[in-house]
């Protein structure tokens, strides 16, 4: 995340310049974009991984299918 932000920091630096190409600010603008969305997925991933419950698995007291009919 660190990486991400230091790297929009740098692409917002560069857009300053004013003697950029329309075709480096236009790539500029998108990289922007993408990182951005990329970290609002990770935010979001994180949110989801910390509700989600672990379950341990024993498999002592695991119950299988044909372990019921004898075979």
């Amino acid at each position: 995340m660190k990486i991400l932000e230091q790297t929009i920091f740098f692409y917002k630096r560069e857009l300053k310049k004013e003697d950029l190409t329309e075709k480096e600010r236009s790539k500029y603008l998108l990289a922007l974009e993408s990182i951005k969305k990329i970290i609002k997925e990770k935010e979001r991933s994180g949110e989801k991984e910390k509700h989600k419950k672990i379950i341990p698995y024993d498999q002592k007291k695991a119950v299988f299918q044909n372990s019921k009919r004898g075979y």
